[in-house]
């Protein structure tokens, strides 16, 4: 059983700050926790009152004859640790602090917060907050939120931000939706977001868990704890800022292509967390996800009385990746006994002017003939259904009523979502009425139906991934070869690989690398050319230089030896321009160029969630369009393969215009390899690859660049 149950479940709660002012932090939540109907001992504490309410004030926690199980905290700063300190002495297990001014970016608010997290763990008590709204539990009548009194429904929020947590109260008031529990976290000094998410996945009461967060402190455990939950339990999350890349992402692509956004987009993925923009969409989507049936796939059919509705919902729905197909022959046959001549039936379904009269004879009969389609898995109903009777007469209104009815009994049979965009959504309409409480989702815009349909099916997807139970392994054996080289670097305080290090750490990982020779005179070179074969590369190898393009440190396709010599005396005179510090020259076999393609295969370690595997296509894909694939580590091989395809460059690497297909089996083993290393060496900051040439058979793996950790 989790310890925060002890805060969610108190017996007594004590509000230290109680007051009656109108208007103070401390009279609104005194209000809202007496007026809630909590059935446990509530005392007030506030020295400079007798009353409060017509009940008795306390001077201190410590005054208090009873237990005390909670504790609400509503004073200035200075007071705050004492407080702490005297719930403790009377063996509270939990205090909600809403006293703002404790910033832990701060140095005086840091220190105070230092001061109540020492104390509150001498007795083994938990903190919500500082500058946090306080906690609503409707399965224990507890309102400590100051805010009016809310529905009571299976929706459970974990909030950094008060604000948000007022924009969600006051839209679920409008939309008639209710919670179970909410939590404002504040700047949550001590309960990280995964404990919260554990005590809610375990709560029978939650049906679906709201979270907006504006950072996170254990990726690793936030990740492996939604994953866990939302396999039974759906989690729909706001993530919002940016960060700015660290002070080596100068280095590499790597870096500045991930960002923190990048990796909280995948992590979520993986954790099988909805990620949404708004406060409307995280309604939306947990609507749906209370009672729609889930989609088996992609597949959305859609009908409308016209073509410009169906446009614009066909145009919203592939842009998020869902797919529109055709309907078999046998199906559009059967359409036609529905529509008139000449209108659309491959998919989008245009039945026009046919349902307008006699919706109950049109719209259910095309619907069920998509149904029954194996390629469809949702149903998209989008014009002004509800309007009819505006449009053609009162009498209009009991056939969409049957047309409603109908629906309802058409997705439960074939256990199907069918959604509805119309432009009377929200009106106060019999039909619409039907749809919405047999969970047919209505809504006014296109855009959010798509939005939904997404969610139903990532959703959807996790859920088999997850009952496949596939789990990613890791770490593995380490290599002494590869330890003596990352121990040379920490004993010479380099944190930057040479190339000729990185290759050979690549080499004894277990990844084919090109042959090549590091040599020191232009002799050596030639020398180094002829057993290679020509064409040549040569490259400068020093610890200062990094971007060795940006020094004229390589020189390319050199086709004999007095190329050879002239491009190593270039190279050594401009290295030397820049440092004395010069290993040599590293000399390798051209890679063929001709049909060539260009992939960037990266591992970073990324602050939160840890190491991080990225994919890409080189050149345009990865420097303009940002073209990646990103996943949190471990991965499993079928995780692998999933980011490679889901790049929108992938058909470059099966074959456009009649190229030939690539080696992606080779390109898979690679991005695995990847992974197993940044597993293993956890002193390794990044790897960058880049490019690496993926060829009709097997990789060449051109430039490497490797960084380790500096704080080991």
């Amino acid at each position: 059983m989790s310890e925060l149950r002890s805060i969610f479940f108190p017996k007594s709660i004590a509000v230290v700050g109680a007051s009656a002012a109108p208007g103070k932090a401390g009279e609104r939540r005194t209000r809202s926790l007496l007026e809630g109907g909590f059935a446990g001992e509530v005392y007030l504490v506030n020295p400079k009152r007798d009353y409060v309410y017509g009940r008795p004030c306390y001077r201190s926690i410590t005054h208090i004859e009873g237990r005390v199980d909670l504790v609400l905290v509503v004073v200035p700063p200075r007071f705050v640790v004492s407080a702490v300190s005297e719930a403790v002495e009377k063996g509270a297990k939990g205090a909600i602090i809403i006293t703002a001014g404790l910033n832990n970016t701060d140095e005086n608010g840091y220190d105070l917060n230092q001061e109540i997290l020492r104390v509150a763990r001498e007795g083994d008590m938990r903190i919500i907050g500082p500058n946090c709204s306080g906690l609503f539990n409707a399965s224990a009548s507890i309102n400590l939120l100051g805010v009016p009194p809310l529905y009571n429904g299976g929706l459970s929020v974990v909030s950094q931000s008060g604000n948000i947590i007022d924009s969600l109260t006051h839209y679920a008031r409008l939309k008639g939706m209710g919670f179970n529990k909410i939590i404002s976290v504040g700047n949550a000094i001590d309960i990280d977001f995964y404990e919260y998410l554990e005590f809610l996945g375990d709560d029978p009461d939650t049906k679906v868990i709201l979270m907006y967060m504006e950072g996170v402190k254990d990726g690793a455990r936030l990740l492996e704890t939604g994953r866990r939950i939302s396999a039974d339990k759906p989690i729909v999350a706001i993530k919002v800022g940016r960060s700015k890349a660290g002070s080596r992402a100068a280095l590499s692509h790597t870096g500045s292509l991930t960002g923190d956004d990048h990796i909280v987009d995948a992590a979520f993925r993986q954790a099988g967390i909805i990620r949404v923009n708004s406060v409307d969409e995280m309604f939306d989507v947990a609507r749906v996800l209370q009672g729609v049936p889930l989609p088996k796939g992609r597949g959305v059919a859609i009908l409308s009385e016209g073509g410009g509705d169906s446009a614009v919902a066909a145009d919203n729905v592939e842009e998020l990746g869902l797919s529109v197909p055709t309907l078999s022959r046998n199906r559009m046959e059967k359409l036609g006994k529905y529509l008139m001549a000449g209108t659309g039936r491959s998919n989008p379904v245009d039945y026009g002017g046919t349902a307008e009269e006699s919706p109950h004879k049109v719209i259910p009969p095309c619907c069920r003939i998509c149904l029954e389609d194996g390629a469809i898995d949702t149903v998209f109903i989008t014009g002004f259904f509800g309007g009819y009777k505006d449009i053609i007469g009162t009498y209009v209104e009991e056939h969409e009523i049957r047309t409603a009815k109908e629906l309802v009994r058409l997705s439960e049979a074939f256990e199907k979502p069918i959604f509805v965009h119309t432009s009377f959504a929200d009106q106060d309409i019999k039909a619409i009425k039907i749809l919405k409480k047999k969970n047919i989702p209505v809504f006014e815009s296109s855009i959010r139906v798509a939005r939904c349909i997404l969610a139903l099916v990532e959703r959807a997807e996790f859920q088999r991934r997850y009952r496949r139970n596939v789990r990613p392994k890791g770490p593995f054996l380490r290599n002494v070869a590869i330890e003596r080289i990352i121990n040379r670097l920490y004993e010479e305080k380099r944190y930057t690989m040479l190339e000729t290090e990185g290759r050979l750490l690549l080499k004894k990982a277990g990844i084919d690398m090109l042959p090549s020779f590091l040599v020191k005179t232009g002799e050596e070179a030639i020398e180094a050319a002829g057993k290679l074969g020509f064409p040549v590369v040569l490259k400068i190898v020093s610890r200062d230089i990094q971007h060795k393009w940006d020094v004229g440190g390589v020189k390319l396709g050199l086709m004999n030896d007095s190329e050879v010599l002239r491009a190593f005396d270039e190279i050594i005179k401009n290295a030397r321009e820049v440092t004395t510090a010069i290993e040599g020259v590293l000399v390798l076999p051209m890679v063929p160029v001709s049909g060539k393609v260009e992939c960037l295969a990266s591992v970073v370690r990324d602050s939160v969630f840890g190491p991080v595997l990225v994919f890409g296509l080189g050149g345009i894909f990865t420097e303009v369009l940002r073209d990646i694939a990103v996943r949190v580590l471990p991965v499993t091989k079928d995780q692998v393969k999933e980011m490679i395809r889901e790049i929108k460059g992938y058909p470059v690497l099966k074959g456009v215009r009649g190229a030939k297909p690539r080696d992606i089996g080779a390109l898979e083993k690679l991005l695995f390899t990847l992974s197993k290393i940044a597993l293993n060496y956890p002193e390794i900051h990044e790897i960058e690859l880049n490019p690496v040439i993926v060829h009709r058979k097997g990789v060449s793996v051109v430039d490497t660049l490797i960084t380790l950790e500096e704080d080991q």
